[in-house]
């Protein structure tokens, strides 16, 4: 009789071993993740602007509101973020809208770093009347607008999700009655982005 076959319940042991070495590591896989479409609201750390910020610049935010998964606390308050603007376009001297759009692209805390993916919050500046004399946008009293929504902050304070335009991760932020001509985002302002993917 050969003795190179094992026993039948040896190799089955063996094979038990084997499924639990593969099995363990892929039960904790993505347990540190955070899942898609996680609500990351965000606390500005500088100004943004239509006329002030650049196309490609990054920016810093807080986490204004701290993420839980199944009932644990999974970032922290304060936690630091590093966004981008996607795209910015001035006035031109208050001859057009201006527009604003931006993602985040890194989330520090519990000392791990976050690579994330959100989707695009965009802003746009206020339509005003033609001035049938120039044929351009009618700017008066819009730099003086502009000029106070910045001091007192009130854009972006608004912490609802704004709505996605379909078939895109592009969000159009929520209207505001006190929009000008301009985006203004004073530092402070709070935003609220949807998580597309994170690693």
């Amino acid at each position: 009789m050969s003795r190179s076959h094992l026993p039948l319940s040896h190799l089955l042991r063996m094979v038990l071993l084997i499924l639990l070495l593969v099995i363990i590591p892929l039960a904790g896989y993505g347990s540190d993740r955070l899942p898609k479409n996680t609500r990351l609201e965000v606390r500005l750390e500088e100004n943004l602007g239509s006329d002030i910020s650049q196309t490609g610049q990054t920016f810093t935010a807080t986490l204004n509101r701290a993420v839980t998964l199944s009932g644990k606390e999974f970032l922290p308050k304060g936690a630091h973020i590093t966004g981008k603007v996607a795209w910015a376009a001035s006035t031109l001297g208050y001859g057009r809208l201006g527009e604003l759009e931006l993602e985040l692209i890194e989330l520090e805390a519990n000392e791990k770093t976050y690579r994330i993916t959100t989707g695009t919050l965009r802003f746009q500046g206020k339509e005003r009347r033609i001035d049938p004399t120039t044929g351009r946008q009618d700017d008066r009293g819009a730099r003086g607008e502009d000029a106070a929504r910045a001091g007192i902050g009130v854009i972006g304070a608004n912490t609802m999700p704004g709505q996605s335009i379909p078939g895109t991760d592009i969000n159009v932020a929520p209207s505001t009655p006190v929009t000008g001509m301009q985006v203004v985002l004073p530092v402070k302002s709070k935003l609220v982005f949807n998580l597309t993917s994170a690693n």
